[in-house]
């Protein structure tokens, strides 16, 4: 009796055989915990949109403003706009990783596609508010996202219910939107940026990710420094970056972006990215 509870004690620790425990198919639940529950969350999203919506007068008032990370231009005769990310930025879609950790999964890409065509995301806090106030004065949204060119409907009906506005279908321009070459571009945000900077002065930019702001060289925080170095002085005036710590780039850049990689080598991978000391 006495050797058998011994060995259910080993199983439940992971240490029968030598075996450790497995990590569970999603490790995010601090992330998504935080995401979902914390104050603090609600109140930054909150901060940093009523920051940006008295920027808008300041910006409008200054026809050299420019928040596009550009060579000097000519900004006469161009329509004010704002530029925007959607997902953790405007659209809240963390129920869907909410509901993968319940349910031990990882993220799925068909699932993914089904959320969006169900238009379920909620609006993040003075999110809807922000863009209300841009469009009063005027001020033309261009919504950037990585959302797939075939969800570009789904993703307008879920934006006018939640309340931000959007009047066309071409302010919102996908993943490889067929505009100018930018189909060729995929993912990259640049050519699309640089697109809109040939029909509009961009007063402000607003995401959750630093490709919503400028491209780096590489995916990892030295060249995110070094491409973002130039612009430091644009934080909270021009660029407003919101949290996002459930997934972006900085999430696979540990492992390479190598997503077909075991769950249990990411996390070692990530794992050994943690910096101990300074």
């Amino acid at each position: 009796m006495r050797n058998l509870m011994i060995s259910v004690l080993l199983t439940t620790l992971g240490l029968a055989g030598g075996c450790q425990q497995q990590p569970p198919a999603n490790d995010q639940l601090d992330a998504v915990l935080w995401t979902q529950t914390s104050i603090e969350h609600e109140l930054i999203y909150r901060q940093v949109f009523a920051s940006a919506t008295r920027q808008l007068d300041v910006a409008l008032a200054d026809p050299s403003w420019d928040a596009l990370p550009l060579p000097p231009r000519d900004l006469s005769g161009l329509p004010p706009a704002v530029v925007v990310d959607i997902d953790e930025t405007l659209l809240d879609n963390i129920p869907l990783n909410a509901r993968d950790i319940r349910n031990n999964q990882e993220y799925s890409y068909q699932r993914w596609n089904t959320w969006v065509q169900q238009g379920q995301a909620q609006a993040l806090p003075g999110a809807a508010a922000f863009l209300q106030a841009a469009a009063q004065r005027g001020v033309q949204v261009y919504y950037l996202t990585n959302r797939e060119h075939a969800q570009v409907a789904d993703t307008v009906s879920n934006l006018r219910l939640r309340g931000f506005p959007v009047s066309d279908a071409q302010q919102v321009l996908a993943a490889a939107t067929p505009t100018g070459h930018c189909e060729a571009a995929g993912y990259g945000k640049s050519c699309r940026r640089q697109w809109v900077a040939e029909h509009a002065r961009v007063l402000l930019l607003v995401g959750d990710s630093f490709g919503d702001f400028v491209q780096a060289k590489a995916n990892n925080l030295a060249a995110q420094r070094q491409a973002a170095a130039p612009y430091l002085g644009w934080l909270g005036q021009r660029w407003f970056v919101l949290p996002n710590p459930t997934y972006g780039n900085w999430y696979s850049a540990p492992y390479g972006d190598q997503d077909d990689l075991p769950m249990a080598r990411k996390r070692e991978l990530k794992q050994q990215a943690l910096e101990l000391q300074q």
